[in-house]
C-alpha cells in the first residue's frame, strides 16, 4: 500500500510541474484551444464530403464548380462567395429543385457555410449527394476560411 500511495504523489508531482512548466513558458501547449482547422487531418480524409479550401479555390478560379451556401437568406445577403447561389439547410427540401433545375448532375459542387461548428455544408452536400449530385462537396468554415484568404466576395450595395 505504502508503494501505491508513493507511485500516486509523485504521478500528481509530475502532472503538476509538467502543467506549471507548460504555463509559464512563452511558446508552451494550448491547453483549452480551438485548433484551426487548417491544423488538422486534411478535411478530406477526415470526412470524404469535404474539399480542401486550395481545391475549391482552384475549381472556383478555373469555373469547374458551383458554390452553394448553405446559411440562412440573412446570412448570405450581408457577404457570400461572389457567385454563389443560395440554398438555406433548413429550406433545403422546400427550395432545393427550384435553385438546381439549371445544375447539370456532374457538375460539380461546393457547399459552404461560416464557423467551426457549422454542420450545414456537411448537411446539404449529403442531401445533394442523395439526390443525384455525386460531385458534391463541402468546404468546412468555407465563408470564414475565403474571407481570411482574400478570395472573390460579394457583398450588398451601400
Amino acid at each position: 500500500m505504502k508503494s501505491l500511495g508513493q507511485t500516486l504523489a509523485i504521478v500528481c508531482l509530475a502532472l503538476i510541474a509538467g502543467f506549471g512548466f507548460n504555463a509559464v513558458r512563452s511558446d508552451g501547449i494550448c491547453l483549452d484551444c480551438q485548433w484551426p482547422i487548417e491544423s488538422q487531418a486534411d478535411a478530406a480524409t477526415a470526412n470524404p464530403l469535404r474539399i480542401s479550401l486550395k481545391r475549391a479555390a482552384s475549381l472556383y478560379k478555373k469555373d469547374k464548380a458551383v458554390f452553394i451556401d448553405a446559411r440562412p437568406v440573412s446570412a448570405y445577403e450581408s457577404g457570400h462567395i461572389k457567385g454563389a447561389l443560395n440554398l438555406p439547410w433548413a429550406k433545403a427540401e422546400e427550395t432545393c429543385f427550384k435553385i438546381l433545375q439549371n445544375i447539370p448532375v456532374q457538375k460539380t459542387i461546393v457547399t459552404y457555410c461560416s464557423g467551426e461548428a457549422c454542420e450545414l455544408s456537411d448537411l446539404l452536400a449529403s442531401f445533394l449527394k442523395d439526390l443525384g449530385y455525386p460531385h458534391a462537396r463541402s468546404l468546412h468554415n468555407g465563408w470564414q476560411r475565403w474571407k481570411e484568404n482574400g478570395l472573390p466576395q460579394a457583398y450588398p450595395e451601400g
